[in-house]
């Protein structure tokens, strides 16, 4: 996956230290109440498509340039379905570096394009029942389908004091 050229230039000076990173993910539901998973190329797993938000980007433009990369879909944003961050966010990637994630998790609806693995990013694509998931989907990508299928209103976890 290749990373984008503002977080290289970040990490040629801060090593492999821990980096915010926001980030956007894609629940693309099709007329089955199917979801779009990918399985990732840097580790094999299934996942949301999606990733970061470039400098000057809109997360919602974010959104749509990674879906498209990722499986040749165009889409739309129709709501944000959550933003998440927090410690199952946090990543460390096989080379060492360490990232915490904040992503803004948008449901998208398919405007055009077609199903294309690009054999990098996206080594296989396919849709889901969301009640009947992959074990090998990343675990944090589970609880934004569930908020995706079942809640209205925008999640994000604000502890009661």
């Amino acid at each position: 996956m290749p990373t984008p050229d503002h977080i290289l230039r970040v990490r040629a000076k801060i090593g492999h230290e821990l980096l915010m990173v926001p980030g956007v993910a894609a629940i693309i539901v099709n007329g089955a109440d199917e979801v779009l998973l990918q399985r990732r190329g840097d580790s094999g797993h299934w996942s949301l498509p999606g990733g970061a938000v470039e400098p000057g980007e809109e997360p919602a433009q974010a959104v749509v340039r990674e879906v498209f990369e990722e499986t040749g879909l165009h889409v739309r944003p129709e709501r944000i379905v959550g933003v998440y961050g927090g410690p199952t966010n946090r990543i460390t990637y096989p080379n060492g570096d360490q990232v915490a994630i904040i992503s803004t998790t948008f449901r998208c609806r398919v405007i055009g394009g077609s199903l294309q693995i690009d054999g990098d990013e996206s080594l296989e694509l396919r849709y889901f029942d969301w009640r009947s998931l992959p074990e090998t989907l990343l675990p944090n990508h589970f609880i934004r389908i569930e908020h995706a299928m079942t809640r209205s209103e925008p999640y994000f976890n604000f502890p009661e004091s």
